[in-house]
Order: C-alpha cells, then sequence, then structure tokens
C-alpha cells in the first residue's frame, strides 16, 4: 500500500522562486469576489471549542504546538492532504522514539520507502491520539517538526481563523446547518480520506480541487493546464521541492475564475506538474488541482468538518 504525505514542502522553493519572478505581484491579488459572511453559526464554533495559538513561520504556514510523551511543544503544520502524520528525523532520535516497519509513501516528487516511529501519545491541546505510525523526513525538508495529517484529524472539527491567528479544534459527530444566508457552505466528496470539491469550475473548465492546508501554493495537473490553454512557453519555469528533498519541474502561470459553491476567486496562482499524488488520487486524467493556503487565506477564515465532509467559507467583509 502507498500512502500519500504532506506536499509542504514545495513551499521553500516556491516563495524562493517567485520573488525572482519579473512582473509578478503576488501580494496584491485580488480577493475573492462572493457574497461576505460575518459569522459562523453559534452551533459550528462552540463556545468550549478549544482554541489553540497558531504560529507562522519564515514560510508563512500556520503550526501549532504539539506534545509528544509530555515533552514539546513541537512545531506542527495541519496538512488536510497528508493521508499520514510525519515527524522530522531529529524529533524521532531525540525522543529516542522505536523505529517500526518501512513504509512506500507518495510524495509530491514520486514513490519511495521510508523508516516509520511509533508515536505513543501526540497531543494537541487537551487532545491526545496514541499508537500512531508515523514516517520520519528531515525537519529542513518538512519545514517544520512535523505534520499532523489525517490519521490525526478524521473526526474533528478544524476551524482556521486568519484573523484572530487561532485555530479551533473540536470533536463533532452530527451534521450542521447553516443559519446565515450569507455563509458558503461547501460539501466535498471523501477520496483515500481527503476532501474533494468534484464540481468547481476554474475559467469554465470543471476541476476536482483537493483542498491543501500544507502547501503554500496551489498546484494543478497537467490536464487542467491543456484545458486551459496556458503553455509551458508563456509561464514561468520552476522547481517543487518535496519532503524527501526531491524535486519536479513545474510551470507558474495565474488561472482566472475559480468557482467553488458560491465562493469565486477573480485570479489564482497555480503551478502545474503532474505530481504522483494525482495518479495515487485516480485524477491525474482530469483537471484538478491541489488549493493551497495562498488561496485559503484570503478567506477571514475556513473551516473543515471531517466527519460530516462540509468546508465552510467566511469571506472577507470588503469581497
Amino acid at each position: 500500500m502507498h500512502l500519500l504525505v504532506s506536499l509542504v514542502s514545495n513551499v521553500s522553493l516556491m516563495l524562493t522562486t517567485l520573488s525572482g519572478i519579473q512582473g509578478t505581484d503576488t501580494e496584491n491579488i485580488p480577493v475573492p469576489e462572493a457574497i461576505v459572511a460575518d459569522t459562523l453559526p453559534d452551533k459550528f464554533i462552540k463556545p468550549d471549542a478549544e482554541q489553540i495559538d497558531i504560529s507562522e513561520d519564515f514560510r508563512d504556514r500556520m503550526t501549532v504546538p504539539v506534545s509528544i510523551e509530555q515533552q514539546g511543544p513541537f512545531d506542527f503544520i495541519i496538512d488536510t492532504a497528508s493521508q499520514r502524520t510525519i515527524l522530522s528525523k531529529e524529533i524521532a532520535g531525540n525522543l529516542n522514539l522505536e523505529i517500526e516497519d518501512t513504509v512506500n509513501v507518495v510524495a509530491l516528487a514520486g514513490n519511495t520507502t521510508v523508516n516509520t516511529v511509533y508515536v505513543p501519545e501526540l497531543t494537541l491541546g487537551e487532545r491526545s491520539y496514541g499508537g500512531l505510525i508515523s514516517p520520519t523526513f528531515r525537519a529542513t525538508n518538512i519545514g517544520a517538526d512535523g505534520v499532523l495529517g489525517l490519521d490525526s484529524l478524521q473526526g474533528q472539527r478544524i476551524v482556521f481563523d486568519f484573523l484572530a491567528k487561532k485555530i479551533s479544534v473540536d470533536d463533532i459527530n452530527i451534521k450542521l446547518k447553516s443559519r446565515s444566508r450569507r455563509e458558503i457552505v461547501v460539501t466535498a466528496k471523501r477520496r483515500s480520506g481527503q476532501l474533494i470539491f468534484t464540481n468547481a469550475i476554474i475559467s469554465g473548465i470543471k476541476v476536482n480541487v483537493i483542498i491543501d492546508t500544507g502547501g503554500e501554493t496551489s498546484i494543478g495537473n497537467k490536464a487542467l493546464q491543456k484545458r486551459l490553454r496556458m503553455r509551458s512557453s508563456s509561464l514561468q519555469q520552476i522547481k517543487l521541492v518535496d519532503v524527501t528533498g526531491k524535486s519536479v519541474d513545474a510551470d507558474y502561470g495565474i488561472a482566472q475564475n475559480l468557482e467553488i459553491g458560491r465562493a469565486r476567486f477573480s485570479q489564482v496562482p497555480i503551478a502545474f506538474s503532474d505530481i504522483e499524488p494525482f495518479k495515487a488520487l485516480k485524477l491525474e486524467k482530469k483537471p484538478a488541482m491541489f488549493l493551497g493556503m495562498n488561496a485559503l487565506r484570503t478567506f477571514d477564515r475556513v473551516a473543515i468538518d471531517f466527519a460530516n465532509r462540509k468546508i465552510y467559507f467566511l469571506l472577507p467583509k470588503e469581497a
């Protein structure tokens, strides 16, 4: 079995490369055009929902403090595109975690075999997860001490509050109904644990969209690039680096008019490459993309309800 692991490490090289692109203004990309929701339903963010401080690391990624066997805290990224929680080799070594069998993983640049360790207890706020078998990678390739993947997130509701710089983590076992006409709620399908929007539209083309909170930049496959008629010769050539340290070539450009439900983005920066995760999700021949934090951060708040397959988008008031 091949495990899909974090795409987070594409961010480092992506940001470094983009800083040298002539005429590319990633700072002034317009905010989404959509009806604004100023609050989420009362039942959605409950008064007792646990608030966890977040920080933005040197790659502008949101991290949360995590303890392992009462040691730490360690800075972890929450990654909705990674099937497994992963640890840095340095943290695993310092904690003398028990080495387990090797596993085959699907990273951005391809399949590879990596070591795993047994994590007896991992704690996020007041919630603990036990008995995790976690792949390990170098901290410099991860960009943090570790990554919280889907094996630690299923059955949870994760709320990224970009204005308050807080993450709310709450258990959820019941469906929630929107009570605001101005709130955007989209139901996703589930495939290999990931939540996928199958009815998104970009420039009039149907596209499968996977929410990727671990990646800074959105990544589209070549099938999408072809349908968008964005030729490689007219785009910026860059490289993406994954958690293994390997790289793949990509064409970088800005696509127009992405629609997910009632949320509309007038411009979306995308790196186009047939990375291995598209194949693992059986999406290599269909237009598809991982929607990264550069797009999600244009909202005031993004809430992901794994149990009910709901994504709640809270748009900025000026949109």
